[in-house]
């Protein structure tokens, strides 16, 4: 079956998870870019009204953490035992947790914005580096195997480190180092490098 991936025309967030999984997986798969447009005359015939989304011939499946999931049971993405994938999945949610914490800073002052900004990188961003650090065996998750749970927590801690959001700087993370050997490690993956390299 032709496989295809949906998702807006730029690399990052949930598309660049998929994406890149995808990727490691070995799966060729089509990459349907959408502009803004395109995709406001899309949108009312799509599962959740969202994207990302996967299609497997006939079928498809909507929700970054259900394609990554499927990714990851079907090409050794996730670990065999039930429990460890669960743990997996626990971090896949905790992601989106902290992508919808963050403070958006619609209808405040610019003062405002950063006092919110300043607090959640210093109180719940800190917390949730802390749990998920401590969850690390190093490089990856698991060790040495790969999974989609690490590539998720790659490309969310891409997007911190290269100071994307205003007020929450990098240096955030320097009190986590697996964090940052994990991101280093996903980085350096020869699939992962050749994914970015391709991209110039």
């Amino acid at each position: 079956m032709a496989i295809s991936l949906t998702y807006f025309d730029f690399d990052g967030s949930r598309g660049l998870e998929c994406r890149l999984a995808l990727t490691v997986a070995g799966v060729p798969f089509e990459d349907v870019r959408l502009s803004r447009e395109q995709w406001q005359a899309l949108k009312p015939k799509t599962p959740f009204g969202a994207l990302p989304i996967l299609a497997d011939g006939d079928r498809q499946l909507a929700q970054s953490n259900a394609i990554l999931s499927y990714i990851g049971r079907g090409h050794g993405l996730l670990p065999a035992d039930p429990w460890e994938a669960a743990q997996h999945e626990a971090i896949l949610l905790s992601v989106e947790d902290l992508r919808v914490k963050l403070p958006d800073g619609k209808g405040q002052t610019e003062d405002d914005k950063k006092a919110a900004r300043e607090a959640f990188a210093a109180g719940w961003l800190s917390q949730w580096a802390a749990t998920v650090s401590d969850k690390i065996a190093g490089p990856f998750l698991a060790g040495s195997q790969l999974s989609v749970a690490d590539i998720k927590l790659f490309v969310i801690l891409r997007s911190y480190l290269a100071g994307t959001y205003d007020y929450v700087p990098a240096s955030v993370f320097d009190r986590f180092p697996k964090l940052l050997a994990l991101h280093a490690a996903v980085a350096a993956h020869p699939v992962v490098a050749g994914y970015f390299a391709g991209r110039k």
